[in-house]
């Protein structure tokens, strides 16, 4: 009986020497859980006036909060004397990281090529852009995807990873984009003449900047026609018609300017064709009985 009562009474003595460093651990976690808890709500409050992080503001809030609360375990761990759980706990999550980091690689490189895409915003939702063989409207940005709604309406969902990997054409990083398209004109037509007829009719479209400036090249002499290419300018932050609606304007602003000037082009840039009016063919029809009366 002795026996337990002395190690009932070691015992106790042993926790009431190791009660302060409890308390002030426990003390610690508390105020470092607050402190995570506020910072994270600070975090959201910060990047919801920006509108390049408002689509990661719950996984930026939820990576502060956890960041602050293990440095308060930690440390917490390491006042009341246990470095050494702190520290097999730290070795164990790098462990787990490393392991977990083979085992989903592609997802893990998805969600690390996300994070930094948050950060450097090549774009924005609502840009137009081009990934690979891929050309569409950005809808969405998460971490491990992005969301892309391509002209005829199909919704890709593109990892990560392969846009920070390849290279990103963003068509309306400034609102500006150059159209062009060619058109063929037979070699006696003067060229001096048919640059300045597409360039005037360019010009004079609704939609198109006059600065930057529409200009016609010319781009290849071919064995049948010579082939004008004509480039302009849009600005797609403006309100108008559109890209398409402007660019068949011009197309038919130019084909209009050729044809009214009597030029010979070609409209599928693959022959000459004249571009006139054939003037109607006027068919006889002689009554061979009347030149030709029967004998008798």
């Amino acid at each position: 009986m002795n026996l337990v009562l002395d190690t009932l009474h070691t015992d106790w003595q042993s926790f009431l020497r190791f009660a302060p460093r409890l308390a002030y651990g426990l003390i610690v976690f508390v105020i470092f859980l607050v402190v995570a808890k506020w910072s994270g709500r600070l975090v959201e409050r910060l990047l919801r006036r920006s509108k390049n992080y408002r689509s990661h503001i719950s996984f930026l809030r939820r990576i502060t909060s956890w960041g602050v609360g293990s440095v308060g375990i930690m440390l917490a761990l390491s006042i009341m004397g246990f470095k050494g759980i702190a520290t097999s706990m730290l070795a164990t999550g790098g462990v787990a990281a490393i392991v977990l980091g083979f085992a989903f690689k592609e997802i893990g490189e998805n969600f690390l090529a996300g994070f930094f895409l948050t950060f450097s915003r090549p774009f924005e939702i609502g840009d137009l852009v081009k990934t690979g063989d891929l050309t569409g409207v950005v809808k969405s940005i998460e971490l491990r995807f992005v969301h892309i709604r391509t002209y005829d309406a199909c919704d890709v969902f593109v990892p990560s990873a392969q846009i920070f990997r390849e290279a990103l054409f963003n068509y309306t990083r400034d609102g500006l984009r150059r159209p062009k398209f060619s058109i063929g004109v037979a070699y006696h037509d003067n060229p001096t003449d048919i640059i300045d007829l597409l360039e005037k009719a360019t010009c004079t479209t609704p939609g198109v900047l006059t600065e930057p400036q529409a200009f016609v090249s010319i781009q290849e002499f071919t064995s049948q026609y010579v082939q004008y290419e004509v480039f302009f300018w849009l600005d797609e932050t403006q309100s108008g018609p559109g890209y398409v609606p402007i660019c068949n304007s011009v197309k038919a602003a130019c084909w209009q300017a050729l044809g009214d000037a009597g030029m010979t082009f070609s409209t599928d840039v693959t022959s000459g064709l004249e571009v006139k009016s054939v003037p109607p063919l006027a068919v006889a029809v002689q009554d061979s009985i009347s030149k030709h009366p029967p004998r008798t």
